[in-house]
């Protein structure tokens, strides 16, 4: 192996991130590797792949925004209902 190569182990979740991942989603809360931008006054949302890109799309916006590092995501819709 040359010090070009590059060798990167497998990605694995461990059964209790796997477990704590899926409770989370259950009640709508899951990862977000993305950058998100909310309007506080229209609650719209954008999502950008790299801190410039969310930037550049700032330029020239009026109103209350608020950027978000990546993390957790929370989706009202995607709730589940508790079960009778």
């Amino acid at each position: 192996m040359t010090e070009d190569d590059t060798f990167e182990l497998p990605y694995r979740k461990s059964k209790v991130r796997q477990e704590i991942e899926e409770a989370l989603k259950r009640q709508g809360i899951s990862i977000e590797r993305r950058i998100s931008i909310l309007n506080l006054d229209t609650s719209e949302q954008h999502y950008f792949d790299s801190y410039q890109e969310a930037l550049d799309f700032m330029k020239g916006k009026k109103g209350r925004w608020y950027m978000t590092t990546p993390g957790i995501r929370y989706d009202r819709e995607k709730v589940e209902k508790p079960k009778p």
